[in-house]
């Protein structure tokens, strides 16, 4: 039976194991995502996922030969990151079928995240998911898989503790600027990008009362409306406006979308000319938006992502006592999802002694119908083709119902022998 089923992989990696300047660089923007799938598709991979959030880049995909899919894939990756092989695939995790499945709704779960139950990665891997399926690059599997894992996801929310009081990436960046700045409400701060991530860091800036608060992005109207949702004092600037307000400004927190350097070493050191004060600089982007040397000018200190990483270390030792429930959870349901992964095996059989019985039910109905019954108007004889429809249907159902019994446990050596006993049986 095993040869009926295309098998699941997943390549990929995270902040445990590639530091930023390496995850940034398989960050796809749409235009070379789209040529990445179709490539894809090109090269025996039936389905595919893409994930991409500021601690992980991570693909799962489906082919019938997964093994030559995997180094497609990471063939792939070397030929759209610009990066060497050898540069990259050392930090690569790879996992198949029951480890792939365990590490999508741990991921979904928020247990395998930088800050353990923060609540953002499921509607980013929701996004992702979105995109796949609106490009065409899903099918049955990964379309189940993914299903499974937003409901395992809703499950560890509301049955657990573990999101109780959720933080978050942009949690902890407030709080590093408030362990920088212990009063908020005497210093500015000057956000750049208008994305999800920006909407939470101004909703939780504005809740411990900074000073203010400057918004900068690309689109004005995006910016204008999360300030006029959360915090109607924010002064709204375009990109272009930024190199002038650093001087003003005491903390810079960027999360914008940008694939280049939206504030340059240069910049931040023309606008420190301007300004007496240590300037405080917190990237939570990827790819990021400062550029890294601007950390080395003097009185400028700068974090960027795996930066939080120690912070949220606190976070993971108080939440702990949670995630054991949260992981008996898991391994239910990925136990529920393999079931009805091995019963897809049991499907081309099923098919097959439909599809024979029905020729035959269709075969003997056309002998009848030239030589017997050719006398009968065609509604009576209709009555006919029902009634033969229904005896088939009836003869085939507890062999059918067996059939699918056997395909929940179709993985044991004993399901596998009976299967191929009906295989003999309906000479198949």
């Amino acid at each position: 039976m095993k040869e009926y089923l295309p098998q699941i992989g997943m390549v990929g990696m995270s902040h445990k194991t590639a530091p930023v300047e390496t995850r940034e660089c398989f960050a796809f923007d749409t235009g070379v995502l789209e040529a990445f799938v179709t490539t894809a598709k090109e090269n025996d991979i039936l389905e595919m996922v893409y994930i991409a959030t500021c601690n992980r880049m991570e693909l799962y995909f489906v082919s019938p030969h997964i093994e030559d899919a995997t180094q497609r894939v990471i063939h792939l990756l070397e030929q759209f990151a610009g990066l060497t092989r050898d540069r990259f695939e050392p930090v690569l995790y790879k996992k198949y079928h029951k480890e792939a499945v365990r590490h999508l709704l741990c991921v979904a779960s928020s247990l395998d995240s930088m800050v353990i139950g923060e609540n953002e990665i499921v509607g980013q891997v929701k996004d992702w998911y979105r995109w796949a399926t609106q490009h065409n690059t899903t099918g049955t599997i990964l379309n189940k898989l993914f299903h499974q894992a937003f409901r395992t996801a809703k499950r560890v929310r509301t049955e657990t503790e573990i999101a109780r009081n959720p933080l978050s990436i942009a949690f902890i960046a407030v709080e590093l600027a408030k362990k920088i700045f212990e009063d908020l409400s005497k210093h500015r701060v000057l956000l750049i990008g208008a994305g999800e991530m920006a909407e939470l860091i101004l909703k939780y800036l504005t809740k411990f009362k900074i000073g203010t608060v400057i918004l900068a992005n690309r689109s004005l109207h995006n910016a204008q409306r999360i300030a006029n949702e959360i915090n109607q004092d924010a002064t709204i600037i375009t990109l272009a406006e930024i190199i002038e307000t650093i001087p003003r400004v005491d903390i810079i927190i960027s999360s914008a979308g940008a694939h280049h350097y939206v504030l340059t070493k240069d910049m931040v050191q023309e606008a420190l000319k301007k300004r007496t004060q240590p300037l405080f600089l917190i990237d939570i982007a990827v790819p990021r938006n400062i550029d890294p040397a601007a950390g080395h000018i003097r009185d400028v200190f700068l974090y960027n992502i795996d930066d939080l990483k120690s912070i949220a270390d606190e976070n993971l030792k108080n939440r702990l006592n949670e995630t054991k429930l949260a992981y008996q959870m898991i391994e239910a349901d990925t136990e529920e999802f393999l079931h009805w992964y091995e019963s897809l095996q049991i499907v081309p059989l099923i098919a097959k002694i439909q599809k024979t019985f029905e020729t035959i039910r269709n075969d003997e109905l056309k002998k009848y119908r030239r030589r017997k019954l050719k006398h009968l108007e065609d509604k009576d004889f209709a009555i006919i083709e029902e009634l033969t429809r229904q005896i088939m249907t009836k003869t085939l159902h507890i062999p059918i119902s067996y059939l699918k019994e056997l395909g929940t446990h179709c993985h044991s050596k004993e399901a596998k022998e009976k299967a191929n006993l009906l295989k003999e049986i309906f000479k198949l």
